[in-house]
């Protein structure tokens, strides 16, 4: 009798369940059940739990996590270490900053010690506020730690549209309800409900080009939104 055990491979979408903590420290960063997040202390009312779906091969996973899975059975539920070099990397002096706190002030910010911001373009954390001076890291907070993965991977996604609708939760915070998917065949439309912004639709347009196959013969289109951000349907009602 052949064996028909189903691996994962390179280039697959597949859809994961996982819980990611510090080694060491069992400090949760990360998890995708609600349950599990409740039963371990990390639970938070604002975000959504769900399963992943991914890419493998494509960036969307840390690089320890797409090795792990590449070649590991469907199904099946596994559990590793992932080395600083293969997740956020090691911590580097040369990106801790020191500037003054005037900065900020002209800003209207008030940097608060364990805060992160957007800075040039970077997220940062604030280690210090001393004497007019702050002090910013742009390491990574998890920089130089090592991680622990457990990871079951439920399928392999085969719907084009449960595919982009992965691509758009991993790169957007927009929720399903946020927009609809219409696939013909020559186009595949992405009706927003919600706004994306101009860069982000550009990137989730690629990516879906890229990685998806079925929509490599097919035009990727954004509509739903008017210029001024709102339901096309709204507007005509204020017109």
């Amino acid at each position: 009798m052949i064996n028909m055990v189903k691996k994962v491979k390179k280039g697959d979408f597949i859809q994961i369940d996982f819980i990611a903590k510090v080694k060491g420290s069992n400090q949760i960063f990360d998890v995708t059940n609600a349950d599990l997040a409740k039963k371990e202390g990390a639970y938070q009312e604002n975000r959504t739990y769900k399963p992943l779906v991914v890419c493998l091969g494509a960036g969307h996973l840390l690089k320890g996590v797409d090795k792990q899975l590449t070649g590991k059975e469907i199904g099946k539920e596994y559990e590793f270490n992932v080395s600083p070099e293969q997740g956020f990397g090691h911590r580097n002096p040369k990106h801790i900053k020191l500037t003054s706190l005037t900065q900020f002030k002209k800003k209207g910010i008030n940097p608060i010690p364990g805060q992160r911001l957007a800075i040039d373009g970077a997220v940062a954390s604030i280690r210090s506020v001393t004497g007019g001076r702050v002090i910013i890291d742009f390491n990574h907070p998890l920089a130089g730690r090592t991680l622990h993965y457990k990871i079951k991977i439920n399928k392999k996604v085969t719907d084009t549209k449960e595919k982009i609708s992965g691509i758009i939760s991993l790169l957007t915070k927009l929720e399903d309800s946020d927009y609809t998917i219409t696939i013909s065949d020559k186009e595949i439309k992405i009706n927003l409900k919600k706004e994306m912004p101009e860069n982000m639709r550009e990137l989730v347009k690629k990516q879906v080009e890229d990685l998806v196959s079925e929509a490599k013969s097919k035009k990727v289109v954004f509509t739903g939104l008017d210029k001024k951000n709102k339901p096309k349907s709204e507007s005509k009602k204020k017109k």
